[in-house]
């Protein structure tokens, strides 16, 4: 945007206007939301508000903000991140640079773990490998009450991410964040104990990361997607380490990446957890496993 906007009056339904064409000319995605994201996000307003409003003048300050956040934007950097925040199964969660962006597809094992605790009696627990932002841990624990989730994350910077969304979510009683590498520090005397190991774990391989689009290479955090060499290290660690902590009939499930099905299948197989199931995601991609212990 030119550095001249800073020195004109403008009304929010201009700007709006203007940005969103300037951001369709430079091929930007989703042009008018993003246009109207990032000045709601600098007035500290809804979107609606914005035309609610439509004819009011801004200060230089706010011009001089959104013009920042727009440059950034239609540099590659994600809407998420720059307005701190992003939407999960409905609920608002904090995000920034030290954990991935929640996707869609996600909702898929969330709402499939779901499904099969719903008919236990009585309290559920819920392990979860890598708790990222926290997106898993909160879906599930908003969705069913009887739920407690206890979640590892390796980055003490994502742990305290997951944290704050918890308490943002008031789950503070019934989601917990522990910060360890894997399985290494959970009690021993939980282990038989949980109804669920679930897991969107690192799964891309170690020679991909560099293909990777520049959105998610240049911005997200790399060592939350690195499932080493052949994108499978996490889903051998569930499997040798995690499967003790579930308990008899529990279930393991997993988010994939879109090839791996027939692997972690066999890796479900070989640990001896039975009724193997694999679920596609919205573009017809197998993209999770579930099996019972």
């Amino acid at each position: 945007m030119s550095r001249s906007m800073s020195l004109q009056t403008w009304k929010t339904i201009d700007l709006l206007r203007t940005t969103a064409h300037w951001l369709e000319g430079r091929g930007t995605g989703s042009a008018r939301l993003a246009a109207e994201r990032l000045l709601a996000h600098v007035l500290a307003c809804r979107r609606v508000d914005l035309y609610m409003a439509s004819e009011r003048v801004l200060a230089a300050a706010e011009i001089a903000a959104y013009r920042e956040l727009v440059r950034a934007y239609s540099g590659g950097a994600p809407l998420q991140y720059l307005v701190g925040e992003t939407e999960f199964m409905g609920h608002v969660l904090r995000t920034d640079r030290r954990a991935l962006i929640p996707r869609p597809e996600t909702e898929i094992l969330v709402e499939a773990v779901a499904k099969r605790l719903a008919p236990l009696p009585g309290p559920c627990r819920v392990l979860e490998l890598g708790a990222g932002c926290g997106a898993i841990g909160v879906a599930l624990a908003k969705m069913l009450p009887r739920v407690e989730v206890w979640s590892t994350e390796i980055r003490a910077e994502a742990a305290a991410l997951a944290r704050a969304n918890g308490r943002g979510q008031a789950l503070e009683q019934r989601l917990h964040v522990l910060v360890m590498d894997g399985f290494a520090a959970v009690a021993p005397d939980l282990e038989r104990s949980f109804d669920a190991l679930v897991s969107n774990p690192p799964y891309v391989r170690t020679d991909e990361l560099e293909d990777l689009p520049a959105l998610v290479r240049e911005h997200e955090p790399l060592a939350a997607l690195d499932g080493g060499p052949d994108g499978l290290r996490f889903y051998r660690r569930l499997c040798a380490e995690g499967l003790r902590f579930l308990a008899p009939g529990g279930t393991l499930a997993v988010e994939i990446g879109a090839s791996q099905g027939p692997a972690v299948r066999g890796l479900f197989g070989a640990a001896g957890l039975r009724d193997v199931t694999v679920l596609r995601d919205y573009a017809g991609h197998e993209r999770v496993v579930l099996g019972t212990g």
